[in-house]
């Protein structure tokens, strides 16, 4: 789970920036990646323009003309992972106009420190089983659990089919063809009282989802409504376009076990990579680096919660200091 530090003042004297007579600093903002790129110089011309643009939205939110706050590189320390904003002191922005962009980075802080809010609502009445002690275990536990989740990394699965392992071994071949699909772990905060989440298939097509319960060496499913913090990626699970499970989490050394400590992750299915050639599920190293990129470029296209953790947007800042001037 992230960790963020808390937003401060400073209190410092004057801190030129150099890039006027009368411009100084007014703030620092810290990420978590540098925001140069890749061939920087020590130049601010290397800044990547997605951090440009996105401080440029902010500043515009609050009123601010776009030459009136310069953002460059702290030349002095070398920090490639920190952006520093500076204004004139004569005409310069209003103090209404820094607590504005304050505002801005703070929400960015706290959205991505809070992850996205998950709900699962019980539907007991959809049960299959016909297990007594199942079904009067289920009706007696709440109806709703609420959690939320922290991006955790992308996990690309395969799928494969045994008969077709096995003809590719008559065959004298251990390699097979199977399909990759993109998933994204999810930290799971607090735990769920289940131990698995599982995807409904009727005619081999995605129906909805359920939450399993185990009892021992046996279980049963509860059919589940779940509901996302972010409409664009609930829309997507309506229509299955994403699914959510722990398929991949709990087919890993030791799942049974942690199975019975309670849900502390799961995943969730952004779609598929492809047909890839495996051996047993396991491919080579260039072919796993580039199923491993292209998942994580798919996660980023999806935007928020993936973007707090991958690729380049102010998403990525993890702190921001303002100088008391």
């Amino acid at each position: 789970m992230y960790k963020f530090s808390h937003i401060g003042l400073m209190g410092l004297t004057l801190v030129l920036s150099g890039c006027g007579n009368d411009d100084v600093n007014f703030a620092r903002l810290s990420f978590d990646r540098a925001v140069v790129d890749i061939d920087y110089r020590g130049r601010d011309d290397a800044i990547q323009q997605v951090y440009l643009d996105g401080l440029q939205q902010v500043f515009k939110a609050a009123g601010i003309a776009p030459e009136a706050v310069k953002i460059h590189l702290d030349e002095e320390k070398g920090d490639v992972t920190s952006l520093l904003l500076s204004t004139s002191l004569k005409d310069g922005i209003t103090d209404a106009q820094k607590a504005s962009i304050q505002s801005a980075l703070k929400k960015i802080i706290t959205d991505k420190s809070n992850g996205m809010d998950i709900r699962f609502t019980l539907r007991p009445s959809d049960m299959e089983t016909e297990i007594k002690r199942h079904r009067e275990e289920a009706a007696r536990l709440n109806k709703e659990f609420n959690t939320r989740l922290i991006v955790k990394e992308v996990m690309v699965g395969i799928s494969y089919d045994m008969r077709e392992m096995m003809l590719s071994a008559m065959k004298g071949s251990t390699w097979s063809k199977g399909e990759a699909y993109c998933t994204v772990a999810m930290t799971v905060s607090p735990a769920l009282p289940f131990s698995d989440i599982v995807v409904n298939h009727k005619e081999e097509k995605p129906v909805g989802m359920s939450l399993v319960r185990r009892q021992g060496y046996s279980g049963y499913a509860l059919p589940t409504d779940i509901q996302l913090g972010y409409p664009h990626l609930q829309a997507k699970l309506d229509s299955h376009q994403i699914l959510i499970s722990t398929e991949i989490t709990n087919s890993a050394p030791g799942a049974f076990q942690r199975r019975n400590r309670g849900m502390k992750q799961m995943e969730i299915e952004l779609g598929s990579l492809g047909a890839v050639s495996h051996e047993s599920g396991k491919v080579n190293f260039s072919t796993s680096h580039s199923l491993d990129k292209r998942c994580r470029d798919m996660a980023i296209e999806l935007g928020r919660p993936f973007t707090f953790a991958m690729g380049d947007s102010l998403d990525r800042l993890k702190s921001f200091t303002f100088f008391k001037l």
